[in-house]
C-alpha cells in the first residue's frame, strides 16, 4: 500500500510540474505572454510612423467581440483591404468572461490587422481577473494620443464591475487643452444613454464633453447603432456579431460618420 501511495504521489507531482498550461482556462490565470504585453505602446510607435500631407484621414471603430471571433476576422479582413483607413479603435468587451484564453484569441486575431489599433476597456473585460490581464496586455485604462493635430482620449467609465470610482478628474484634465487641436474625439465603452452608469455620471460626462468642445464621443456596449449629431455628437456602434463597424472621416475641423455593414 505504501508503494502504491508513493507511486500515486509521484504521478501527481509529475503532472503538476510538466503541464505548462494546466490552468489555462482558469478564471485566475493572468500570465500574459511577453510578446503580448504593452500592446498599446507598441501601436503608438506604429502610429508615429504614419505621415500624411492632408488634414483628411479616416479611422475605424469596432466593438464588443465577446465570443464572435469569426465576425472579428471578417471585419479585420475588410479593414485590411481599405487603404483609406489609417488606424482602428476598439470600444471594449474584448472578452466575455475575461479569461486569459479569450484575450489571447483576440490578440492573435488582431495581429493580422495591418494598421495600428487602440483599445478602451469594457465592463465584460473586468470579469474574473480580466482587468489585470488587460493592464498587462494593453496598458493604462485611461490614456490619450495626438494624431494630425487631433486628440484622441480613451476613458474607462466602468464602475459596477470595476467597483471603483470613475476618474472624471483625469478626464477633465486630459480635455483641458482642447483648444490646441483641430478636434477632440473621446472613447468610452458605456454611452450616456445606458442605465449601466448613473444619471450623475451621465450628466458629468456630457458636461465635460460640452465644456471642452469635444467633437465626437464614441461608444459600444448596447449592441445597437445610434448616431446623435450635435454640438457634441454621440455615436454608438453595434457589436461584432452584426459584422459591422464605424468609419469616421476626419476633415480638418469637421467629420463624417458611416456604418459599414458586411
Amino acid at each position: 500500500m505504501k508503494f502504491i501511495r508513493n507511486l500515486l504521489l509521484t504521478a501527481i507531482v509529475f503532472a503538476f510540474t510538466n503541464c505548462d498550461h494546466l490552468f489555462e482556462f482558469s478564471v485566475y490565470e493572468a500570465n500574459v505572454k511577453t510578446a503580448q504585453k504593452n500592446t498599446t505602446a507598441k501601436n503608438l510607435k506604429l502610429l508615429e510612423e504614419i505621415k500624411i500631407d492632408s488634414q483628411d484621414f479616416k479611422f475605424a471603430f469596432i466593438t464588443d467581440v465577446h465570443y464572435f471571433y469569426d465576425d472579428l476576422k471578417t471585419v479585420i479582413d475588410d479593414i485590411n483591404n481599405r487603404e483609406d483607413i489609417l488606424f482602428v479603435i476598439f470600444g471594449g468587451d474584448i472578452a466575455d468572461q475575461a479569461l486569459l484564453k479569450e484575450y489571447d484569441i483576440f490578440h492573435e486575431i488582431m495581429t493580422s490587422l495591418k494598421k495600428p489599433y487602440f483599445t478602451v476597456i469594457g465592463n465584460h473585460d473586468y470579469n474574473s481577473n480580466g482587468a489585470f490581464i488587460y493592464k498587462q496586455m494593453f496598458g493604462d485604462y485611461n490614456y490619450s494620443f495626438e494624431f494630425n493635430n487631433n486628440k484622441f482620449v480613451f476613458f474607462d467609465n466602468i464602475y459596477l464591475e470595476s467597483d471603483t470610482e470613475v476618474d472624471f478628474n483625469w478626464l477633465s484634465s486630459e480635455l483641458s487643452n482642447h483648444a490646441n487641436y483641430n478636434q477632440v474625439f473621446s472613447f468610452a465603452h458605456i454611452p450616456i444613454i445606458s442605465d449601466d452608469i448613473t444619471p450623475a455620471m451621465q450628466e458629468k460626462y456630457n458636461s465635460l464633453m460640452i465644456e471642452n468642445n469635444v467633437s465626437l464621443s464614441v461608444h459600444g456596449h448596447t449592441h445597437s447603432y445610434s448616431y446623435e449629431p450635435g454640438d457634441v455628437s454621440y455615436l454608438i456602434i453595434p457589436a461584432l456579431k452584426d459584422t459591422a463597424y464605424g468609419l469616421v472621416s476626419v476633415k480638418n475641423d469637421t467629420f463624417n460618420v458611416e456604418l459599414i455593414e458586411l
